[in-house]
């Protein structure tokens, strides 16, 4: 018997591995390069998102202390109007009384603190009356950020009160804006 020799080519085999094996490495390097560029993004919202969260308690900190300041405040003012409203009731306010002379134009105011005059404001209903109030509440010792209560006492029926009264009102609207606490009402003793 003859034998035979079998001659295994394993060239194209070997091509055939070559070029799966090229394919993969190829394919495992774009794969590790995508995986780092998607990495690097995630990194990237990460770092945005921390930055985000970081602001955003910084924020609310802030806004948090500006509340608390607040609070504190409105409570240290809320003892101070109480008193101021303890002392009215006591008697202890600002009054103004406004009585017409003869049954002309002309005006009195009577200033009293505490029941004791202070002061008498004459005007005529052309003449602006901010100046002599001011004075008069200084000599009562108002101060800018003292809490006070002020009444204006008056009779409606009284000839040229419809004009004096509004006049008066606007004077303690312009004393207002220097004493912010200084809290003005009328009283029409007529009614």
């Amino acid at each position: 018997m003859k034998v035979r020799e079998v001659i295994l080519d394993f060239t194209s085999l070997l091509d055939i591995i070559m070029i799966i094996l090229f394919f993969f490495i190829l394919f495992s390097n774009l794969d590790a390069e995508t995986a780092v560029e998607k990495s690097e993004e995630i990194q990237e919202q990460y770092s945005s998102m921390i930055e985000e969260a970081e602001s955003e308690q910084s924020k609310w900190r802030e806004e948090a202390a500006a509340e608390w300041e607040r609070i504190e405040r409105t409570d240290k003012n809320a003892v101070i109007n109480q008193q101021a409203l303890i002392d009215f009731d006591k008697g202890s306010m600002i009054s103004m009384n406004l009585q017409q002379i003869n049954s002309g134009e002309d005006f009195v105011i009577s200033i009293t603190n505490n029941n004791k005059k202070v002061s008498d404001v004459s005007f005529r209903s052309e003449t602006s009356i901010t100046e002599d109030i001011l004075k008069a509440l200084k000599l009562c010792g108002l101060k800018t950020d003292n809490v006070t209560i002020g009444v204006l006492t008056y009779d409606g029926y009284a000839y040229g009160t419809e004009k004096a009264v509004p006049m008066i009102e606007d004077a303690v609207k312009d004393i207002q804006k220097e004493y912010m606490n200084f809290y003005f009402t009328t009283i029409n003793i007529s009614k």
